[in-house]
């Protein structure tokens, strides 16, 4: 793990400044599009502790065979802290990030709103972008999920209730270098999910309700379990940033040249009742 951090730290560091300079432009953009600030919750600058869920998140580790090609896991040491409070995840041909919000898990929500601004170094094909999504793990039903997933240029909002998952909207859109804030907002039998370019002023937003999820059920091709999930069952928040195993849905995997590593960058967040 030591090693890992060594070599990030010094093939990273450039990357690092240039992304600085990167996100903090493309936030002035923002502000002089017009764009509305909020005030975001930052992250401990320090490194969180290894198998300490106490804390504000935890870098999920490990292979996920259903998700990940063969020789690719999830590493603790892949998220890094910075000071100004934002987390950098981190990429390459082996291993990717993710990060659990352990503190809102803890907190056992069934409503409100979060909100996530993101920026992604750069669009790469057979890589995956979840900046924010959320989940029902630990209940009875399980496996609920409402996802915005970014792939090869093309943002994907995704139910998924255990087996399967549902796309219920597709739009293209270039996001590389964009100062993005993600919205997911959970009510009684409504869920709002919206994306905004802090740095153009583009939007797109999805309203699901039971009725809108009751019709796609009804769909050719979807699963056969597809339902909204129950108001009542808790959910929270998880990122992250990883190489998929199905190069028809996210393209086809290109080498990094040597030392690069492709970075996203989560500025803060924020709940809301």
């Amino acid at each position: 793990m030591a090693g890992s951090l060594n070599w990030m730290r010094e093939h990273g560091a450039k990357r690092c400044r240039l992304a600085a300079v990167l996100s903090f432009a493309v936030f002035l953009s923002g502000c002089a599009g017009g764009v509305g600030q909020i005030a975001l919750t930052t992250f401990p600058t320090a490194p969180v502790e290894f198998r300490n869920y106490d804390q504000v998140y935890h870098p999920i580790e490990g292979h996920q065979p259903a998700k990940f090609p063969d020789g690719f896991e999830f590493r603790f040491a892949a998220v890094e802290p910075q000071p100004d409070g934002s987390v950098v995840q981190r990429l390459t041909e082996t291993w990717g990030s993710a990060i659990k919000w352990e503190g809102e898990r803890r907190l056992r929500k069934t409503q409100g709103k979060y909100v996530v601004e993101a920026t992604i170094s750069e669009v790469w094909p057979g890589v995956v972008y979840a900046p924010l999504w959320i989940y029902s793990e630990g209940s009875r039903e399980g496996g609920h999920e409402f996802d915005f997933e970014y792939m090869d240029g093309r943002l994907e909002y995704n139910l998924h209730n255990g087996a399967g998952g549902f796309r219920m909207r597709s739009v293209d859109k270039d996001l590389a270098g964009h100062r993005v804030r993600w919205t997911i907002e959970r009510r009684p039998g409504r869920v709002t999910m919206s994306v905004r370019s802090l740095t153009d002023g583009w939007s797109d937003k999805l309203v699901v309700r039971r009725k809108t999820v009751a019709q796609w059920a009804q769909q050719e091709g979807a699963p056969p379990d597809l339902r909204f999930p129950p108001d009542s069952i808790p959910m929270f928040p998880l990122t992250e940033l990883w190489r998929c195993r199905a190069p028809g849905w996210c393209g086809t995997w290109q080498p990094l040249p040597p030392g690069e590593t492709i970075d996203m960058t989560i500025h803060g967040y924020r709940f809301s009742r």
